[in-house]
């Protein structure tokens, strides 16, 4: 199997093998993406009228297809489990989404032991992994105009990962400033404050960091 990488926090980048993948167009992407991060199986009655609404069916099937036929060129036939109902990207060790991984550090605090909310010493570089690999928000820059499905996905989608930055950052705050590591804690809770200046914890937190 070759290397696949997909790197969607931010303008979406794909690499095989460690060198850049062009996909001319940009539906392409999208359908790789929406499979890849799905990791299930997808009916081609369901894709088509997700990414052609306004084709008729036997029209969005077709382009469907074409679109399929790139992709394992691009990507590589290896990738792609497809039969006449359904599509599934294959979910193979040599894959990284950096949104997987993200999710994954996040998930791996929760094996230590403790309450949820709580931050151990094992956490702390988990979390500063996870929030590192946020760049940018999901996506960001890229859409379909004529696709509102995937659009309205994409926007959902982000959401919840600005959710998930959003705890983590709290989370990585507090679990600093228990360890006295207040540099650490204040450019965390910074952080967090950039992505909502509203949000009110965060302003108290950040001033008894910068009173400590």
């Amino acid at each position: 199997m070759s290397q696949l990488a997909f790197s969607l926090l931010g303008l979406p980048r794909l690499e095989r093998d460690g060198q850049p993948v062009h996909i001319d167009r940009r539906r392409s992407v999208a359908v790789a993406i929406y499979l890849a991060l799905s990791g299930r199986a997808v009916s081609r009655e369901a894709l088509a009228a997700f990414f052609w609404p306004e084709h008729d069916e036997r029209s969005a099937r077709t382009d469907l297809r074409r679109t399929l036929h790139g992709l394992n060129r691009a990507l590589g036939a290896e990738w792609f489990l497809a039969d006449e109902e359904k599509v599934a990207f294959r979910q193979h060790n040599t894959l990284w989404i950096d949104v997987i991984e993200f999710r994954r550090l996040l998930a791996a605090c929760d094996e230590h032991g403790h309450h949820a909310d709580d931050v151990c010493p094992r956490c702390l570089p988990l979390l500063q992994q996870a929030v590192a690999l946020y760049n940018d928000d999901f996506l960001d820059g890229f859409s379909l105009s004529d696709s509102p499905a995937f659009d309205d996905w994409q926007f959902f989608e982000g959401e919840q990962l600005r959710d998930e930055l959003a705890a983590a950052l709290d989370r990585l705050a507090y679990g600093y400033s228990v360890q006295g590591a207040y540099a650490q804690a204040t450019a965390a809770a910074r952080r967090r404050l950039a992505l909502d200046p509203l949000y009110e914890p965060a302003h108290r937190q950040l001033m008894h960091l910068y009173a400590w």
